[in-house]
C-alpha cells in the first residue's frame, strides 16, 4: 500500500486567522438581497481585499528581499567564499525571522521564541548523550509542548492564533533531530540553528524545508544574485496569490448564494476554504523565493500545492498529495518511513496522529484527517480490484505509458470511469471541507458539535457512500 495515501490533508491553521482578516469584505448575508453587480463586487470586495492583504504582506515580503540582498551585498571572492563572519547570515535571518514574527503576533510571539529556544537545548541534550534518539527526544518535547499549551498555558484564541507558525517550527525541530540522528547531518551551531527555525521566508507561512536546504540557500545567495528567472518567479506567485484570495473572499459568495441548493452551498464554502490554502501557499512561494530559498541546480522551482490536481482530482490520493508537498515529503520521510519497520498499520496510525498533534487537539481537523484516511484507503483498494478485474488503468494513480494493462487510459471508457472517480472525489471534497468556514468560533477553532452539525446538515452522506463502497470492494 503505497504511503501517499497517508498524507496530510488541513496543513495550515494559520490561513483562518488570515482569512478573517480579510473576511470582512465578505457577503454574511446574502438572503437579503440579491447578486450584486460585477463592478459593486470589484469596488466593494475585491480592491479592499487585495489592498489589505497587501499591507499586510508587504512588510513580510520586504524583510525576505532585504534579507538576500544583504547576503548578496556582502560579496564573495573567486572561489565563492564570503567576506562577511560565518555567523552573519544565519543571525540576520533570525533577526529578520523575529521581526516578522513579531509584526504578525506581536506578544503571542513568546511561544514560538520559547519553543525553538528549548528545542536547541533539548537537541543539544540529546546529541550529547543518545543521537541515535534525538528524533524520539525531539518528537516527545513538541508533543508536550504542544498539549501543554493547548490545554493548560496558553489560551485558546492565543494558541490558535500561532498555531501555523507552531507547526511549521515543530516540523524543522523534528526532521532537523531525526537527520541528527542519521547522521544525515551534524549538530549545528546556535547561530546556523537559530537562523534555520526562525528563517524570515518560512518563519511564518511555510513552507517547511530542510536544515540541509537552508544551509545551501544562505550560501547561494551569497554567491548569486538576482536573475530574471527568479524575478518571474516572484511575479507568478504573487499574482497566483491575489486570484486566489480574490477567489476565496469575494467570488465564491458571488457566484453562489446562500438561498442555492444545499450541496451547492457546501461545495461553495469547501472551495472557499480550498482557495483560502491557495493564497498561504502562494504567500509562502513568495516570501520564501524572495528569501532566496527553493533554488534548484537549474530553476526556480519551490511548489507548495498544486491547486489544479485538487480541484479537478484523479482521486483523492492526488488530492492528498498536492495539498501541501513539502509536508508530504516531511510525514512521507520523518513519520511514515521511520514507523515502517514496526508494520504498515502502526506507520499509518503514527502518520495520522503526528498530523493530527501538530494541529493540536482539534476534533475537526482530526476528525476530517482520519476520514480522509479511510476515505483513500477505501479508494484504493476499489480502484486497485476494479484496475485488476477489467484490466485498465483506473487505479487512484495515473499508469505509467508502458503498463501491462489492455486498456490505457486513452480508452473511452477509462476516461469516462475515471471522470466519475473525479467527480466522486469533489463530492468528497465538498462533504469534508464545509466546516471550515468563518463562522464566530473560527478564532479560537471548532469544536466537535459545530463539525458534527455540519456533516449532520448533509446526513453524513459521504460517510455513508465510502462505507457502502468498502462493504462492496470487501465482497468483489
Amino acid at each position: 500500500m503505497d504511503y501517499d495515501t497517508y498524507d496530510d490533508m488541513y496543513d495550515e491553521d494559520m490561513l483562518q486567522d488570515m482569512m478573517a482578516q480579510y473576511g470582512d469584505y465578505e457577503f454574511d448575508d446574502v438572503e437579503e438581497y440579491a447578486r450584486i453587480p460585477f463592478k459593486e463586487l470589484i469596488s466593494s470586495c475585491v480592491i479592499p481585499t487585495i489592498s489589505q492583504a497587501s499591507h499586510s504582506l508587504f512588510p513580510i515580503y520586504l524583510m525576505c528581499f532585504v534579507f538576500k540582498s544583504t547576503l548578496y551585498l556582502g560579496g564573495s571572492d573567486n572561489k565563492g567564499e564570503s567576506f562577511m563572519p560565518s555567523w552573519f547570515p544565519h543571525l540576520t535571518s533570525a533577526i529578520f525571522g523575529g521581526m516578522a514574527l513579531y509584526s504578525i503576533f506581536e506578544k503571542n510571539i513568546v511561544y514560538i521564541l520559547v519553543c525553538g529556544v528549548l528545542g536547541y537545548v533539548i537537541l543539544l541534550m540529546s546529541y550529547r548523550s543518545c543521537r541515535s534518539y534525538s528524533g524520539a527526544v525531539m518528537s516527545l518535547f513538541i508533543v508536550t509542548f504542544i498539549v501543554l499549551c493547548e490545554l493548560v498555558l496558553v489560551q485558546r484564541k492565543d494558541w490558535h492564533n500561532v498555531r501555523g507558525a507552531q507547526i511549521i517550527l515543530s516540523m524543522k525541530l523534528i526532521g532537523l533531530a531525526f537527520d541528527i540522528s542519521s547522521e544525515k547531518t551534524d549538530m549545528p551551531r546556535a547561530d546556523s540553528y537559530l537562523g534555520y527555525v526562525f528563517c524570515v521566508g518560512t518563519v511564518i507561512f511555510g513552507p517547511w524545508t530542510s536544515y540541509h536546504d537552508y544551509t545551501i540557500a544562505v550560501h547561494q545567495n551569497i554567491t548569486r544574485g538576482f536573475s530574471f528567472a527568479w524575478l518571474l518567479k516572484v511575479i507568478r506567485s504573487i499574482i497566483l496569490t491575489v486570484v486566489c484570495l480574490t477567489v476565496s473572499t469575494c467570488l465564491t459568495q458571488w457566484l453562489i448564494l446562500d438561498s442555492g441548493e444545499k450541496w451547492l452551498v457546501a461545495y461553495r464554502d469547501a472551495q472557499s476554504f480550498r482557495f483560502s490554502h491557495y493564497f498561504i501557499c502562494f504567500v509562502a512561494e513568495t516570501s520564501a523565493t524572495l528569501a532566496g530559498l527553493g533554488f534548484t541546480e537549474i530553476m526556480w522551482g519551490l511548489t507548495v500545492s498544486k491547486p489544479q490536481n485538487i480541484e479537478l482530482p484523479r482521486s483523492l490520493v492526488d488530492v492528498v498529495t498536492n495539498w501541501n508537498l513539502p509536508m508530504h515529503y516531511w510525514l512521507k520521510n520523518y513519520v511514515f518511513l521511520v514507523a515502517q519497520p514496526y508494520g504498515v498499520v502502526i506507520a499509518v496510525f503514527l502518520t495520522y496522529a503526528a498530523s493530527s498533534l501538530l494541529h493540536g487537539l482539534n476534533f475537526q481537523f482530526a476528525a476530517v484527517l482520519f476520514s480522509l484516511g479511510f476515505y483513500t484507503y477505501v479508494e484504493s483498494i476499489f480502484r486497485s480490484k476494479l484496475s485488476r478485474i477489467f484490466n485498465a488503468c483506473i487505479g487512484t494513480r495515473k499508469c505509467k505509458e508502458e503498463c501491462a494493462h489492455e486498456y490505457k487510459y486513452t480508452h473511452p471508457c477509462v476516461i469516462l470511469t475515471n471522470l466519475i472517480f473525479g467527480a466522486l472525489s469533489m463530492f468528497h471534497l465538498a462533504y469534508l471541507g464545509l466546516m471550515f468556514d468563518n463562522s464566530a468560533n473560527s478564532e479560537e477553532g471548532y469544536d466537535m458539535y459545530h463539525t458534527l452539525e455540519k456533516w449532520s446538515s448533509l446526513s453524513y452522506a459521504s460517510h455513508w457512500v465510502v462505507l457502502g463502497t468498502y462493504i462492496f470492494a470487501v465482497l468483489i
